[in-house]
C-alpha cells in the first residue's frame, strides 16, 4: 500500500496535518496585511508569486485563543476546493510552527468521530499517532466557511 505524505505543525500545542499535495509553500509569517470586513479568523493576506492570498489564523479557526505570530510562526499555503478565475483557490494557513513531513501508511488513519453535538469536527478528515503525539489532519478546503467563499474569491481577484 502507498504511503500517503503529510507536513506536519503545531497550533496551540496541538498537531496538525495537512496533504502534502494540497501544499504549495511554506512562507515566514511576516507582513500580513489585514483584510477589512473579513471574518475575524482570518489573519490578513500575504503575497505569494504577484498573487494576494487570504491567510487563516489556524488558532482562531480551531477555536483556540489568537497570540502574536512569532519569528517561527508559518504560513501553509495551500490549494482549496474552490475556485477564483476558474482556477482552484490559494488559502494560507497561519501555524504556531511548521514540523515535519511525514508518511503515513493508510491503515494507521482514523476517522475523527464528532463527540457530543458541541463538538465540530469539520475541519478534520482524520487522526492519527505519532511518536506518541495525536495528530489531526486538516481539510483546508472546508475551513473557509461556505458564505465567506465569495468573499475570498473577491479579494483573491483584486
Amino acid at each position: 500500500m502507498e504511503m500517503i505524505k503529510y507536513l506536519t505543525f503545531f497550533s496551540a500545542g496541538r498537531k496538525f496535518a495537512i496533504p502534502f499535495h494540497d501544499i504549495r509553500t511554506v512562507l515566514v509569517a511576516d507582513k500580513l496585511q489585514k483584510i477589512p470586513e473579513f471574518p475575524d479568523y482570518f489573519a490578513g493576506s500575504c503575497l505569494w508569486n504577484d498573487t494576494t492570498v487570504p491567510v487563516i489564523d489556524a488558532r482562531a479557526r480551531l477555536g483556540f485563543e489568537s497570540t502574536e505570530y512569532t519569528n517561527r510562526s508559518c504560513i501553509i499555503i495551500c490549494e482549496t476546493k474552490f475556485t477564483v478565475r476558474n482556477k482552484l483557490g490559494l488559502i494560507g494557513i497561519l501555524t504556531d510552527t511548521v514540523s515535519e513531513m511525514t508518511e503515513l501508511d493508510p491503515e494507521k488513519l482514523q476517522p475523527v468521530e464528532a463527540v457530543n453535538y458541541e463538538a465540530n469536527t469539520r475541519y478534520l478528515t482524520g487522526v492519527f499517532a505519532e511518536n506518541g503525539d495525536v495528530c489531526y489532519i486538516i481539510d483546508t478546503g472546508m475551513m473557509v466557511n461556505d458564505c465567506d467563499v465569495e468573499t475570498v474569491r473577491g479579494a483573491a481577484a483584486e
